[in-house]
């Protein structure tokens, strides 16, 4: 337990995961050492990182948390708007805008998307993102209410295309993310049009036929 006072303690967490996201983003997460975070944030103990998040794991699952938490609140909020008659569309809808209107939305400019983008590449990190995601009763209810409104598929086709939309969600919204970074200006109202486009995209693939 760390000895410093709570909100000392606090803002060097803070300062910390900031300098961390930033510098990952930047070189990657493998090519990033504690110490180069420690330095970042104006730390003079090297050993901060593992101080005050116990290892590196440690530190990229309070990453993680640090935005996914304010995401369930938009995904749970999603699934509390659903009727009592639901679609695909519906589901495919909460599964692609929490992420998009919570980076969209956003004051600053983010480095989430990169992160997952990073860590689902990173063979050592994957199982943490998984892990991460499969903490959120939402995403669990989503999932499920998307593979009941499907239309009869064989299993090979469902698994391929579990594996394409893993892929499509990521990597767009990275582009998503990187694009509205180098904008002039953050436009707040930029996911709306992009999170309906790409939930017309994945709806075509799941109800596409199987041959």
């Amino acid at each position: 337990m760390s000895g410093e006072p709570g909100v000392q303690a606090t803002q060097t967490r803070q300062l910390l995961l900031a300098a961390a996201e930033d510098l990952f983003a930047e070189h990657g997460v493998t090519a990033v050492s504690n110490r180069q975070i420690c330095e970042a944030a104006g730390q003079g103990n090297n050993y901060a990182v593992g101080y005050h998040f116990g290892s590196r794991e440690g530190l990229l699952q309070a990453l993680l948390k640090t935005h996914n938490e304010p995401i369930e609140r938009i995904r749970q909020r999603l699934v509390d708007d659903l009727g009592y008659i639901t679609q695909l569309r519906d589901w495919l809808r909460c599964l692609v805008q929490p992420q998009l209107e919570y980076i969209g939305t956003a004051t600053r400019r983010t480095h989430f998307a990169a992160l997952c983008t990073q860590l689902a590449v990173d063979p050592a990190n994957t199982a943490l993102l998984y892990q991460e995601a499969s903490r959120s009763p939402s995403l669990l209810r989503i999932l499920d209410g998307l593979y009941q409104a499907l239309p009869p598929l064989p299993q090979e086709a469902i698994t391929v295309r579990n594996l394409m939309t893993q892929n499509i969600l990521i990597s767009t919204f990275a582009d998503f993310e990187r694009s509205r970074n180098e904008a002039d200006a953050l436009d707040m109202r930029s996911w709306q049009m992009f999170s309906e486009a790409m939930v017309d995209g994945l709806l075509g693939l799941w109800l596409a036929p199987a041959t």
